[in-house]
């Protein structure tokens, strides 16, 4: 608004200087030109005064709760007071993801002319999780030449909050046992339907029990015994210390997909299902029946890395409290360390189901990982090491108007 002011004072110098030489001089074209200059300067000074002398803004699409793949639907609806119709009025809504401070802005232009109320529209999908909060809405109005531009910035409340799209993962099939293959959408649970695992072969065990694949992967004969259905009840357990995604926050966001992909496969079953997290904000989320997964969700949703505790004492903490042997526990974790193994082992050895989602982001696994595999296995665990190509997101927008 300032420039404008400059830009004002500096043309209406140059009309009052042509009107002088014209004074002076005499001349049809003189005069012309100092009439044209005083004519324009005299519009921008009434659009400067006279319109957007008020303005507000009401805004719906608060408070909403959406997924990425969603499309987000925002309805601006605008009244303003101008003694002069308007040629022209640019609309930004802006609205920030509180988690980075990443700022986004919606702009439509619009040609209300007489209309003091008219409505902008904007539809906007391919956000990432986080809660966003709006910062206001901008309305630029000027002349027709550009000389002179008035803005009035509307304070915006409320906001929205993208969820975690979780991995697809399905409520039933439960995963392979000791030895099994590596597994993608695997699930931690099943209703009803039994499982197996696979034990080393003991004398007198039928030959159509020999599990062959196993069989090839060992040194000696593989038996596959049944397992009875895990009950609906289990502990997601999110590793969110900082050390274990330094340099590497694209893993960070394929471990909350799969903690919200199990939540969400849960809600589908019905199964009591807590979520429990050492991130910058820690979680503690006993199991219960969620309602769709949504509260978890909304957790997963701001989630940070960060924390002072770790992974291991985080396990160690699950294991102490009371529980039943019932009670699964889902290891979601980029890093498997001598600590976080002793700490799965234990949870085994003290009754617990344990599944173990490590993600390796889009490399293969080592020698490393694959030999600690081959000890949890070992010792009771069922691991599946997760390779995946990082997602890319494309943030789209679709703004329209009424009215003007």
């Amino acid at each position: 608004m300032i420039r404008s002011l400059y830009r004002l004072a500096f043309f209406l110098l140059l009309a009052a200087g042509a009107a002088a030489l014209a004074a002076l001089r005499g001349g049809q074209a003189a005069w012309f030109l100092a009439w044209l200059l005083t004519g324009a300067g005299a519009v921008s000074l009434s659009v400067f005064l006279f319109s957007l002398m008020k303005a507000e803004v009401v805004r719906s699409g608060d408070n909403q709760t959406l997924f990425p793949r969603d499309e987000l639907t925002v309805e601006l609806k605008i009244r303003h007071m101008s003694l002069l119709p308007v040629l022209w009025m640019s609309v930004a809504d802006r609205f920030v993801r509180e988690a980075d401070g990443q700022l986004y802005t919606v702009r439509k232009r619009v040609y209300p002319g007489w209309r003091g109320r008219f409505t902008v529209r904007y539809r906007i999908s391919g956000l990432e999780r986080g809660s966003y909060r709006y910062t206001g809405t901008e309305l630029l109005a000027g002349d027709c030449w550009g000389l002179v531009q008035k803005r009035r910035l509307l304070p915006g409340s409320g906001g929205f909050t993208v969820l975690p799209e979780g991995r697809a993962v399905l409520p039933v099939g439960l995963p392979k046992g000791a030895g099994g293959d590596e597994t993608e959408g695997a699930s931690p649970f099943r209703p009803s339907i039994p499982g197996h695992g696979v034990r080393p072969y003991e004398n007198g065990d039928p030959l159509h029990r020999v599990h062959w694949k196993s069989t090839a992967r060992r040194d000696g004969l593989m038996t596959r015994v049944d397992e009875p259905a895990l009950e609906r009840r289990f502990q997601v357990m999110l590793d969110g210390s900082a050390s274990a995604y330094q340099g590497r926050p694209e893993l960070f966001e394929q471990a909350i997909r799969w903690a919200a992909g199990i939540l969400q496969a849960a809600g589908d079953i019905r199964a009591m299902a807590g979520l429990a997290c050492n991130g910058k904000q820690p979680i503690r989320l006993p199991p219960h029946l969620p309602d769709n997964g949504l509260p978890a969700l909304r957790l997963l949703a701001v989630l940070e890395t960060g924390g002072e505790q770790s992974f291991a004492e985080l396990l160690m903490d699950c294991g102490s409290r009371p529980g039943g042997r019932d009670d699964a526990v889902v290891a979601v974790t980029p890093v498997i360390d001598f600590a976080v193994e002793r700490a799965l082992a234990q949870l085994c050895q003290g009754g617990r189901q344990v599944f173990v989602y490590h993600l390796l982001g889009a490399r293969l696994a080592g020698e490393r990982e694959l030999e600690q595999k081959r000890r949890l296995e070992s010792a009771g665990c069922r691991v599946h090491q997760i390779r995946e190509a990082r997602i890319e997101r494309t943030v789209r927008l679709h703004a329209e108007s009424e009215g003007a």
